[in-house]
């Protein structure tokens, strides 16, 4: 069972200097648990393409805008949660030229579950 508080993960920062045209890893060790919610901001001055499995586009963030994603909204009535996998990674490739500067920042939150849950 979980406990009741939430843990923040450490943020994560993407620079504009390590951004391409493929799909690079924002996260290389994971999430560090089931993640609840997860926050994305650009602050890029160019569009930047988000995925989970780092082969196609899931999500699309403008420049200097952020997307939050909370996992919980899609859970059903028969399981009553829903929640991102343990070790997941994100990752981020450029739309169009590069940018001048900024970082894709990731941040996000996740209930502590004891060891085997």
């Amino acid at each position: 069972m979980s406990k009741d508080c939430i843990k923040f993960m450490e943020m994560e920062v993407f620079t504009a200097a390590n951004i391409a045209v493929g799909f690079k890893v924002i996260n290389a060790d994971g999430f560090p648990e089931h993640m609840n919610s997860l926050t994305i901001t650009n602050t890029m001055d160019k569009s930047v393409i988000i995925s989970f499995d780092g082969l196609y586009g899931h999500e699309y963030i403008p420049s200097y805008k952020t997307i939050n994603i909370l996992a919980q909204a899609c859970c059903s009535v028969a399981n009553r949660k829903s929640l991102f996998k343990n070790k997941s990674k994100v990752y981020v490739r450029r739309e169009g030229n590069l940018p001048k500067g900024g970082s894709v920042i990731l941040m996000g939150f996740y209930q502590e579950h004891p060891e085997g849950d």
